[in-house]
């Protein structure tokens, strides 16, 4: 092509653009679409599960690229099934706690990217979509043009027929605290994607950090540089179901807690097993204690079966089990998946994490998350008691 045919090119395209910019109607079957400043897809559509707050969650992420020379401010998604909205329009502040823009900032600039975080509930006798589709406002400040609003419907997603799993308990006891579990908007877990030779993977989109409270309420008792300070470091961890293991990691170091000591993608997750328990199911406990695992690539676990202890190894700044279900067996290379317990109790919600991680009393509010619960997924922060 000559450089006056990529020329002429490149005037046709811009005035297509600056019609579509200034919502001019498309003859044929394109009347209604619209040419919008921002390119969105969904890469991995979510798979329903019942919290423990009586909701149907679909958690996923909305990939966004800023494809013109302006910037743009994303200021309403509204999920929508059927034709109709499902689920609560995200906006505002709650808009913001989902949206990650990589440069940093609110707003989307020229050519930026940013992911979108979502959980849309329904509720739990509600019967499942089989589509979503996404209603959207923004507006692009694209100077000297004026400010350009555009509202519109898209970017579909399919919704997984597949149930969650249901799997047994991987510890045994009361107060066990949800941490940096389902479904907060961004936290170390739900915003951990990762670009893994390329591909966005999502490993820990329903990962729990397992923590446990003293009696006295506390997370430690003495130096928070001392292991000996938590009371359940060195618990046993059991296998929630039945399985295959697949993989072990066994050797590294306890790290000293207080701290978060980083490493390489190879060693965050510390001393770590991998359970095959059906297609495209897979169990991964991480940060156990170095030479406690009692199991080796190609033995065959049993439910309820001593896996290790519970450790501070691999990127940890305290003891703690790392636990989530992925649809690989790399911890890395996978994305992650939904899990039910078939019974657990709710003692409460912890009101205040900075007080739980300092070692303080942690505050804890009965009168939510309390009770019995039956085929659920415990909720960010809950208090669990696992029994005996």
């Amino acid at each position: 092509m000559s450089a006056g045919s990529r020329s002429a090119v490149a005037v046709v395209l811009a005035c297509l653009l600056t019609l579509a910019l200034a919502g001019s109607a498309a003859a044929g079957p394109d009347r209604k679409a619209q040419i919008v400043p921002l390119a969105m897809s969904i890469a991995n559509p979510p798979n329903p599960v019942l919290g423990a707050d009586g909701m149907n969650h679909l958690a996923y992420e909305i990939t966004i690229v800023n494809q013109t020379q302006g910037e743009v401010a994303l200021q309403s998604v509204q999920a929508r099934a059927g034709g109709r909205p499902i689920g609560a329009s995200v906006q505002g502040e709650s808009l913001e706690a989902r949206l990650r823009v990589n440069s940093g900032g609110t707003s989307i600039p020229s050519g930026g990217s940013a992911l979108l975080f979502m959980d849309v509930r329904y509720p739990r006798n509600a019967r499942r979509p089989r589509r979503l589709a996404h209603g959207f406002t923004m507006s692009l400040n694209q100077p000297p043009e004026a400010v350009q609003k555009f509202s519109f419907v898209g970017v579909a997603t399919g919704v997984g027929r597949s149930r969650a799993i249901e799997i047994g308990r991987p510890l045994r006891g009361p107060r066990w605290v949800t941490g940096n579990g389902c479904c907060n908007p961004i936290n170390a877990h739900r915003g951990a994607t990762l670009s893994i030779d390329g591909t966005l993977r999502v490993p820990e989109r329903f990962a729990i950090d397992w923590v446990q409270l003293a009696p006295s309420g506390r997370l430690f008792e003495g130096p928070i540089n001392q292991l000996s300070s938590y009371a359940y470091f060195g618990d046993p961890i059991y296998s929630v179901a039945k399985g295959r293991v697949v993989g072990v990691q066994d050797g590294l170091p306890e790290q000293t807690p207080g701290s978060l000591p980083g490493g390489t993608v190879q060693t965050a997750g510390g001393n770590y097993i991998v359970v095959k328990l059906a297609p495209k199911r897979f169990a991964f406990y991480a940060h156990l204690q170095p030479g406690s695992l009692r199991v080796e690539v190609g033995d065959r676990v049993r439910r309820g079966q001593v896996l290790g202890l519970l450790g501070n190894t691999g990127n940890t700044d305290g003891p703690h089990l790392h636990f989530h279900i992925m649809d690989g067996p790399s911890p890395l290379q996978s994305n992650g998946l939904p899990f039910v317990h078939p019974r657990f109790r709710g003692q409460g919600l912890v009101t205040d994490e900075a007080l739980l991680v300092s070692g303080a009393v942690t505050p804890i509010d009965t009168q939510v998350l309390s009770g019995r619960f039956r085929s659920s997924m415990p909720m960010g922060l809950q208090v669990v008691d696992f029994g005996n």
